[in-house]
């Protein structure tokens, strides 16, 4: 779950479906969940500069759903994956 604090610039905060404007010194907390996908998005000619922080629990899953993918991180380990190619649970297995 990201906690973000915007340091210089201006930008709009993409948040489950909603578009909001985002400033230095405006802080942010986005709860876990695909309920929440977030983007920040620098709206102005300026350098739009945050800080992010995490927990960075792993393993971790996310859903991007502009482009209908889904990532599982796990200590340095990365696997994308498209949902539209799943699989079944027991394909392949024996």
């Amino acid at each position: 779950m990201p906690f973000l604090v915007v340091l210089e610039g201006h930008g709009t905060l993409r948040v489950a479906g909603e578009m909001l404007p985002i400033g230095p010194g405006d802080v942010i907390f986005i709860p876990a969940g695909p309920e929440y996908p977030h983007h920040i998005l620098n709206t102005s000619e300026a350098p739009l500069k945050y800080l992010s922080i995490s927990t960075q629990q792993r393993p971790e899953v996310c859903e991007y759903p502009d482009s209908g993918k889904v990532a599982a991180f796990n200590r340095g380990r990365l696997l994308i994956h498209r949902k539209t190619d799943s699989l079944d649970y027991w394909e392949g297995e024996p």
